[in-house]
């Protein structure tokens, strides 16, 4: 020894005893933390939270109901607008809204998937084609489940069927028969309530090479204006990005009986 440096070696009962001594200061310090509010346990959710996600998923799976279904269909049809259209077969033609989409088929669309089903968009909507191809008229049924504020209809689901009814004309009548949205145009009016039908109505208002303008209303079935639209469609040039929808068309037409 130099007095300078000095070695000290642990024995294997003196490390136990140490690591003892730390294990027991770190479990009192949590204890002590818990007690003073400073650390908090998650609970597991409760039973009565499990079972009330389940009944959401539940919810979002289920079907409208066959009665229910057809109940809501013969009103889309009772409306003025329904009639005035079925009561000129040589002007107006009823097509499928969902196009091939089925009733109970699940899809990645946004409209038939997402926004179809119980208080939603609760049956398929009502649909027809003007001799000229390029009005329509829609009819539908919009829940309580598609709201924003409190019983209103969200405008952001407004804006999304605008651009899907107004996708109609130029799908009719641009180059190919198929489209992608430009911009679109909305003027929200008064406050749409939800668990109503309400009538949409939509024409071609220009058409120049690629690009078609349309404007359309909305309507509930007394004929009060509840908002409005217009919205420009291009033809894309490049046609490896979208097919051709002619022939797709045509099938839809035919789904119906009637010719103009």
């Amino acid at each position: 020894m130099d007095g300078l440096t000095k070695t000290f070696v642990f024995s294997r009962p003196m490390l136990a005893a140490w690591a003892t001594c730390c294990i027991f200061f770190g479990v009192s310090i949590s204890l002590f933390g818990v007690d003073q509010g400073w650390i908090t346990f998650v609970k597991p959710p409760s039973k009565k939270v499990s079972e009330e996600a389940t009944d959401v998923t539940a919810a979002d799976k289920e079907e409208v109901d066959q009665e229910t279904y057809d109940r809501i269909t013969d009103s889309l049809l009772q409306t003025d607008a329904a009639k005035s259209c079925l009561e000129n077969p040589d002007e107006w033609k009823r097509v499928p809204y969902f196009w091939t989409r089925g009733r109970g088929q699940k899809s990645s669309a946004l409209v038939p998937g997402t926004l179809y089903g119980p208080d939603k968009l609760t049956v398929e909507p009502v649909i027809f084609l003007n001799r000229d191809r390029k009005q329509f008229v829609v009819i539908l049924h919009i829940g309580k489940r598609l709201c924003g504020h409190d019983g209103i209809v969200h405008g952001g689901v407004q804006a999304t069927l605008f651009d899907e009814i107004t996708a109609r004309p130029a799908f009719w009548n641009l180059p190919r028969n198929i489209a992608l949205t430009a911009t679109l145009n909305i003027n929200y009016r008064r406050p749409v309530l939800a668990d109503q039908i309400l009538v949409f109505r939509t024409q071609l208002k220009t058409i120049e090479g690629r690009k078609a303008t349309i404007a359309a209303q909305l309507e509930d079935t007394q004929g009060n204006l509840l908002s409005d639209a217009e919205s420009l469609y291009v033809s894309p040039s490049n046609d490896k990005l979208l097919p051709d929808a002619s022939s797709h068309l045509k099938k839809i037409e035919s789904v119906y009986p009637g010719n103009f």
